[in-house]
C-alpha cells in the first residue's frame, strides 16, 4: 500500500487551478515552488517534496495571495 505523501501530483512541474498557477523551479542544489500570486514554498532537495508543496498550494480553497 502506498502512502499519500508518496504518490505523485497528477501534474508534474506546472499546474493550473483558476487564476493561481505553480512551477516547480530549480536553484542549483534546491527545488521551490512558486506561483503566480507571489507565493512560494522553501527550499527543497527533493523534487518530489516541492511538487506537494505545489500541489498543497493548489488544493488550498483560500491561497494567500
Amino acid at each position: 500500500m502506498t502512502a499519500v505523501a508518496d504518490r505523485q501530483p497528477e501534474t508534474t512541474g506546472v499546474a493550473a487551478r483558476n487564476d493561481h498557477r505553480t512551477e516547480v523551479v530549480e536553484r542549483g542544489s534546491f527545488c521551490f515552488a512558486q506561483c503566480d500570486c507571489g507565493w512560494f514554498a522553501p527550499g527543497r532537495r527533493s523534487r518530489d517534496k516541492a511538487r506537494r508543496d505545489a500541489a498543497a498550494h493548489q488544493a488550498d480553497p483560500e491561497p494567500g495571495d
